[in-house]
């Protein structure tokens, strides 16, 4: 019997040479990079303090909600310039280590926002945590804080251990 009219079954053929015959070259293929689109946010951010907010019902916030933030800024010593306000509802799916590749922050509040939305374990309210790199202080809602005086009061204590007030 010569070697041309051998046969062999495909399937024992499988079963004889699990790995390719002749070695190839396999580049790798680079994942996709999430791309955020051009974040909109208030303030300047010239002190890359991020204040993350989720609002669906508004751009932002509210006339008396607005004005307390303000004062809570100011109590900090700090301003609309020092911070970058955003509203993460605008940027479904977007976790915080994509928000700070996309925005410069050194130091994140997140007002209310869900951790896990931000791709975050659960977060112990008023207490600070390090996340993506970053210290991050993680608070009750501003409308809550507005109507409870104990809630300004741990965000307060937060906020002093946060900025090393």
């Amino acid at each position: 019997m010569s070697l041309s009219a051998l046969q062999l079954d495909p399937y024992l053929l499988a079963q004889m040479y699990d790995q390719p015959i002749i070695p190839e070259v396999r580049a790798a293929v680079p994942a996709a990079e999430k791309v955020l689109p051009k974040l909109k946010f208030l303030g300047e951010n010239q002190k890359n303090i991020g204040l993350l907010i989720e609002n669906e019902g508004e751009a932002y916030l509210n006339e008396e909600l607005f004005n307390l933030l303000t004062n809570i800024l100011n109590a900090c010593k700090l301003g609309m310039q020092d911070v970058a306000l955003l509203n993460v509802a605008s940027f479904p799916g977007a976790s915080l280590a994509d928000l700070k590749d996309a925005l410069p922050m050194r130091q994140c509040v997140i007002f209310a926002a869900a951790p896990a939305s931000l791709g975050l374990p659960p977060l112990t309210p008023y207490q600070l945590e390090t996340h993506a790199g970053i210290p991050v202080l993680y608070s009750g809602s501003l409308t809550d804080i507005n109507a409870d005086k104990s809630q300004k009061g741990r965000l307060w204590m937060g906020l002093k251990q946060l900025f090393g007030i």
